[in-house]
C-alpha cells in the first residue's frame, strides 16, 4: 500500500510541472517593459514648464532624457559636453530626447549651442540624489530607469548608443 502513494506524488512531481506551467507568450511585436521592471529607477526631479506648470521626471515616460550636471555654464566640463551633445543634436531630437541641466553653483546662458536644455531649479539636491559632484551626465530611457550615469565628458555618439539600446530595448530582444 505505501507503494502507490509513493508512485503517485512521484508522477505528480513530474507531470506537475508540465501541467501547471505558465504558457509562454507567442512571439510577436515587442511590448513596452512595465515600471516594475526597471532595474535602476531614476530619482525623480521636478520643473516650471513655460506656462507655470509643474512638471515632473514621470511625465517624460516614452521619451529618454539626457541630464548633465556642471558648476554653471562656463565650466569647461559642461562646454564640452555641450559641444558634443550638439554634434548628435539631430539624431537625438529624432528619438524625442528631452535636455536638462543643473548647474550646481552659477547659473547663466547656455551659448553656442541650439540644444533646448531645460534648467532644472534646485540643483543641489537633484545631484545629490543623483550622486553627482561638479560634473556628471545621467541618461535616462523612456521606461524612466536610470541607463547611464558618468562623471566624464561622452562623446555624442555614446549618448545616441545608449539611447538607442536602452535597458527597454535589450529587455524586448531578450523576450524575441
Amino acid at each position: 500500500m505505501k507503494l502507490v502513494p509513493c508512485a503517485v506524488i512521484a508522477a505528480a512531481l513530474i507531470v506537475g510541472p508540465v501541467i501547471f506551467a505558465a504558457p509562454r507568450p507567442a512571439p510577436g511585436p515587442a511590448r513596452q517593459v512595465p515600471p516594475s521592471s526597471v532595474v535602476r529607477p531614476a530619482p525623480e526631479f521636478a520643473w516650471s514648464s513655460v506656462a507655470g506648470k509643474v512638471r515632473r521626471l514621470r511625465d517624460l515616460r516614452g521619451q529618454p532624457v539626457v541630464l548633465v550636471f556642471a558648476t554653471g555654464p562656463a565650466a569647461k566640463d559642461f562646454a564640452r559636453q555641450v559641444k558634443q551633445i550638439t554634434r548628435q543634436y539631430r539624431l537625438l531630437a529624432a528619438r524625442n530626447a528631452v535636455f536638462f541641466v543643473a548647474f550646481t553653483k552659477e547659473t547663466g546662458v547656455i551659448t553656442r549651442s541650439d540644444v533646448p536644455f531645460i534648467v532644472l531649479p534646485d540643483p543641489e539636491s537633484i545631484a545629490d540624489e543623483y550622486q553627482v559632484g561638479d560634473f556628471g551626465i545621467a541618461i535616462i530611457g523612456p521606461d524612466g530607469n536610470l541607463d547611464y550615469a558618468t562623471d566624464r565628458v561622452i562623446p555624442g555618439q555614446r549618448i545616441l548608443d545608449v539611447i538607442n539600446n536602452s535597458f527597454q530595448v535589450q529587455a524586448q530582444q531578450r523576450r524575441g
